[in-house]
């Protein structure tokens, strides 16, 4: 916003005027000049008869830039719910435009770099992926939310974010990538050992919503274990759970429901969520520990949670997606007595909220199997 000085005469008066000036290329939420969508820039693109046209099968993409380019400060964003219930919260536009700018500088991202938006506009991923174009003037390209986003394209990507389901599916694939970054959910043990011969860079993110995306990262191309802070970011520990620093959304610290391990103020290892701990007969068990470990040999859809038990109160088993493989109890040998699956389930088909399993799907699927027992 600027000031622009002027006079006016009326019936012979001179009057001096300061007028309120909007320029546009100094407000925080206007676009890079050199934002492109699908290799066209977006300038021209906005200006031509094909505008709606383009946008015809991306509806969800145009409702985020015109909110985007509204006068609001703030953007309402929705957790996933994959462990919880979903949530609404408010954001700042000019955080998010920071957070923006920190993964482009962390990712060497600059001007024209090509990049891929696979992930759906219904949480934060997503939108992130959208504001990096605006803010940095990616050339963006948008394809449709899908578990293989690089199957039927020949496109080469500077920089793309997937979920792990997404990755699992685009191994083949990955020579088209450059920078991959993946976060979401854990990846599993499998995947990790799979991609480190990659070519493509790799890194595992950390965040959520209220982080407006990642906030940490380690990098799975050369088998790191820890996750290290991006610029800017520091962290400590309260009671084993973890607290993120981050000054450009809040002068508080932002008191996560994560288990880790500090290694220092920017570098801490993840232990899994305090909402998924099971009580199994008065031993509080961490079931990602567990899926941390089973990883390594099952290269199929699975979780651990608990099941109600009569002597427990909970017990720990083991839930498998489409098919069981053999003999897997071989495996339980590498955990401890009160770690091992006492039972072993099969569903159809887990049900995901964009590439993250629904765990609390899982689990009233898994009640009614116990109340049909009864």
């Amino acid at each position: 916003m600027g000031f622009l000085n002027t006079t006016l005469t009326i019936l012979g008066i001179k009057i001096s005027l300061q007028i309120i000036s909007l320029n546009m290329k100094n407000s925080p939420y206007s676009f890079h000049p050199n934002f492109k969508l699908n290799g066209m820039l977006y300038s021209t693109l906005k200006k031509s008869l094909s505008y709606k046209e383009f946008f015809s099968d991306k509806i969800d993409v145009l409702d985020f830039i015109e909110t985007w380019e509204n006068n609001d400060s703030v953007i309402s964003l929705k957790t996933s719910g994959s462990t919880g219930l979903p949530k609404n919260i408010l954001a700042k536009k000019n955080a998010m435009v920071y957070s923006a700018k920190k993964t482009g500088k962390e990712f060497d991202l600059k001007s024209g770099s090509k990049a891929l938006l696979c992930l759906p506009l219904t949480f934060i991923a997503g939108k992130m992926m959208l504001v990096r174009g605006f803010v940095l003037g990616l050339d963006l390209h948008i394809a449709k939310p899908s578990s293989s986003p690089l199957k039927n394209t020949t496109k080469l990507y500077d920089f793309v974010a997937m979920t792990p389901y997404q990755l699992e599916r685009s191994i083949e694939d990955l020579d088209k990538v450059k920078c991959l970054i993946v976060g979401g959910s854990p990846v599993l043990e499998w995947i990790k050992k799979k991609v480190k011969s990659s070519s493509t860079i790799i890194y595992e993110t950390y965040g959520m919503t209220e982080t407006l995306s990642h906030v940490a990262i380690k990098n799975l191309s050369i088998g790191e274990n820890e996750f290290r802070a991006i610029s800017g970011i520091t962290f400590s520990e309260k009671n084993g759970f973890l607290e993120v620093f981050a000054p450009f959304i809040s002068k508080n610290p932002i008191l996560t429901n994560d288990l880790i391990r500090l290694v220092s103020n920017t570098v801490f290892e993840w232990r899994g969520r305090a909402g998924l701990i099971i009580n199994s007969g008065g031993i509080k068990i961490n079931p990602e520990k567990i899926e941390k470990l089973l990883g390594t040999y099952y290269n199929i859809p699975f979780i651990v949670c608990g099941f109600p038990d009569k002597k427990l109160g909970e017990k720990i088993v083991l839930v498998f997606e489409n098919k069981i493989p053999s003999t897997p109890e071989l495996f339980f040998k590498n955990l401890s007595p009160y770690e091992r699956p006492r039972e072993i389930f099969l569903l159809n088909s887990f049900k995901r909220i964009h590439g993250k399993i629904n765990r609390n799907d899982i689990k009233n699927r898994l009640l009614k199997i116990s109340n049909g027992r009864k």
